[in-house]
């Protein structure tokens, strides 16, 4: 897996999901386990910058001297929420989740809001797994930009207008989508494309061996 994009480091936020693909941060990035998190990375080789969250389902020991931040498990925020807020407080602007789908279709949604907190805040954050890739778009951050061959779905959150998809089989100009209605699944990318909005929000999937088209 390669680091996020171009746009300076990138901060990796690793949940306990068992779908987690490895990661291979460079030395400028900065890595968050969440709870559980940390037994993948432990597999993986690679040290933590922090371990966060309640840590009830670490199952392994931390070394001494990890750096570590603890949480009761009676809290409003789950553990990779609690990652992504440290990140962001750290003045990160790129994020990679992973872990962080399958298993709980609970912890999953909550994974795919996390997408758009990060938006709403400027920031760009990829959730990775099952082959597939996600971003959230927003006035915040109003356009994605994908490159290479496969599909690519859209969906809006609740109501998304002046909505544009562009480069595309099935092209947009600044339509309307419906959180009721999956009218933007299943498009094809053979090249360059890109997602824009003007109001709302939309969570964009594509499959692996797209790449996100980082531009500032």
């Amino acid at each position: 897996m390669e680091a996020c994009g171009t746009g300076g480091p990138t901060c990796y936020l690793v949940g306990a999901a068992p779908s987690a693909e490895r990661v291979f941060p460079r030395e400028s990035d900065f890595i968050i386990a969440a709870d559980g998190g940390y037994c993948h990375l432990r597999r993986w080789g690679i040290s933590p910058n922090l371990t966060i969250g309640d840590l009830d389902s670490l199952g392994c020991a931390l070394p001494e001297g990890a750096l570590c931040r603890t949480f009761p498990a009676e809290k409003d925020e789950t553990d990779m929420q609690l990652a992504l807020d440290e990140g962001l407080a750290r003045g990160y602007r790129r994020f990679v989740l992973v872990g962080a789908e399958g298993g709980r279709l609970d912890h999953t949604l909550a994974n795919v809001q996390l997408l758009l907190r990060a938006a709403r805040r400027g920031a760009y954050a990829e959730l990775r797994g099952s082959g597939w890739r996600g971003a959230a778009v927003c006035p915040e951050r109003p356009q994605l930009r994908l490159r290479g061959k496969g599909t690519v779905s859209v969906f809006a959150c609740g109501e998304a207008r002046g909505v544009t998809i562009e480069g595309m089989r099935y092209a947009l100009q600044d339509g309307a989508l419906y959180g009721d209605t999956p009218r933007g699944i299943s498009n094809e990318l053979d090249g360059e494309g890109v997602v824009k909005l003007k109001e709302g929000a939309l969570l964009c999937l594509w499959q692996e061996g797209i790449e996100e088209n980082h531009r500032e």
